[in-house]
């Protein structure tokens, strides 16, 4: 599964069903929409899940998005994004307050989201609505590998390492070493999923939406790192995300290290900014990114 961006493509469209916006064809929709996710790896729960979804948005197109006698149409967008499989259903018919969904009772909620990861309500403008049901893939955890022996687990101790340090850019090959040194440093409380899951990180590094500056050592431990997502590939603003050092390698610099090796691929990419949200409890983080002139907003 991980290799099917690996050319480069931060989103590859599987298919387009264009469909009137009538309930006859749904049954059609939705067994096409189960035939792509199996071979994908996605289990009969995951399924049933993503169904549910993609129904429920799609008989709110069909009962609410046009006037009675209108013909209308609608599509189903089936998209494969790194570590994701997207279902968008776009329609041009009368916009709807999807806050009405959020506020109303619980079960019409659930339908939505129990089972998958993420909802998103775009408005397209004079394209119309656009709903995505985000799933992610199941790729294998750090834990995985840690259960298995692949990988060796990381070492409990704080005692202070004088070993060097370099910066540089994480490479596919660092996958599993930068999941590790997430779980050393954090345990699994970081938010940012995709940082426990090697295949979902080379898929995103590929379609070039995450870059990674890794601190490694002279034997090619990595231990620190810091996150650069971008929404898009290409996109002129990117977003630090997660700053981490492992506790033997403190009082080296690495942060600030990190955040100008960013810096300087960012200016020579032709990016016109970094943003990021320094957390109120770590405020080493805040001190770093002051001390190389980021300002707050």
């Amino acid at each position: 599964m991980a290799d099917e961006l690996a050319t480069g493509a931060a989103e590859h469209q599987i298919a387009r069903l264009v469909l009137a916006a009538e309930r006859d064809y749904l049954a059609a929709s939705l067994a096409f929409l189960r035939e792509v996710a199996q071979p994908l790896g996605l289990v009969a729960d995951d399924l049933v899940a993503l169904e549910r979804a993609v129904q429920e948005v799609c008989l709110n197109v069909i009962e609410h998005g046009f006037e009675p006698g209108q013909p209308g149409r609608f599509d189903v967008v089936l998209l494969r994004r790194p570590g994701q499989l997207v279902i968008a259903v776009e329609d041009q018919g009368v916009p709807f307050d999807w806050t009405r969904l959020e506020a109303g009772p619980a079960p019409a909620a659930s339908s939505l989201t129990v089972g998958t990861d993420a909802i998103r309500f775009l408005s397209l403008g004079m394209q119309g609505n656009r709903v995505e049901i985000v799933k992610h893939l199941p790729y294998d955890h750090i834990g995985s590998y840690l259960a298995a022996g692949t990988v060796a687990p990381p070492l409990r101790t704080t005692e202070l390492s004088t070993e060097p340090v370099a910066v540089r850019a994480m490479t596919a090959e660092d996958a599993v070493a930068v999941a590790r040194c997430t779980y050393a440093v954090y345990g699994y409380s970081v938010p940012d999923e995709y940082l426990y899951v090697p295949d979902r990180m080379r898929e995103m590094l590929a379609g070039g939406l995450l870059e990674v500056c890794v601190g490694a050592t002279a034997g090619g431990e990595i231990v620190s790192c810091l996150t650069r997502e971008v929404a898009q590939a290409g996109a002129p603003v990117g977003y630090l995300g997660e700053g981490m050092v492992d506790p033997r390698f403190r009082g080296h610099r690495l942060l600030e290290q990190m955040l100008r090796f960013v810096e300087s691929r960012a200016a020579a990419q032709g990016m016109l900014g970094l943003y990021g949200e320094a957390v109120t409890v770590h405020p080493f983080s805040q001190k770093s990114n002051l001390a190389l002139g980021f300002r707050e907003t």
